[in-house]
């Protein structure tokens, strides 16, 4: 795999994400949309990615979710007791239309970070025992920067994506994956979501909020 390739096709693909956040050319986000989808598909026909390679094989789907459940059950205890305390708890905030809006949207999400940018990253860092750490913290770096300018989001996906990128890597089991960020997504909106996260909106959207 060329690792100069491999680094076009992520620069390319992260500045296309970028604008769709920030709506930057809005009434063209078809576009950068289908321009994205062409990127990841061209770069994952080239690598030769298979489903194997994306956690889509249900002979995959047996490991990885005793430590996926344990840390994800801790997270939403967390989050649970601090927005108890904190006084911003609202289970009304996770409604049924924000569910279902959210959860095709981490299948996007981490289909783009285990599919995509984890092995894009591990193919650029140079080989070594440290090509694993470089690749997780450079996906985890990569996401949260997705979230700003919204301050804890961006804390909370770069530890959330290192852990979810670990996992997926140790045992690619994409759906235990997606079920552990729809659990403590939907914990982190019920618990912070209409004060500190604001309401996990990133982007231009979060901009807005950060000037009133």
């Amino acid at each position: 795999m060329s690792r100069s390739r491999t680094a076009v096709e992520l620069l390319a693909a992260y500045a296309l994400l970028l604008a769709l956040v920030w709506r930057v050319a809005e009434r063209r986000s078809a576009l950068l949309g289908l321009a994205l989808v062409f990127v990841v598909l061209a770069a994952w026909w080239r690598r030769g990615t298979t489903l194997r390679d994306l956690g889509l094989v249900p002979s995959q789907w047996r490991s990885g979710w005793a430590g996926l459940a344990k840390v994800s059950l801790l997270g939403v205890a967390g989050l649970a007791i601090a927005g108890a305390v904190a006084g911003t708890a609202s289970l009304a905030a996770a409604r049924f239309g924000w569910l279902s809006d959210y959860a095709l949207g981490i299948v996007g999400q981490q289909v783009l970070l285990q599919g995509f940018f984890a092995p894009g990253f591990a193919a650029v860092a140079r080989p070594g025992r440290s090509r694993e750490t470089i690749a997780t913290g450079a996906t985890a770096l990569a996401f949260a920067g997705l979230h700003a300018p919204n301050p804890g989001l961006v804390i909370g996906t770069a530890i959330a994506s290192a852990f979810w990128v670990t996992q997926f890597r140790r045992h690619h089991n994409l759906p235990a994956v997606l079920a552990s960020h729809l659990v403590l997504g939907t914990a982190a909106m019920a618990s912070f979501g209409p004060g500190p996260l604001w309401n996990l909106r990133v982007g231009a959207g979060a901009l807005a909020l950060l000037g009133r």
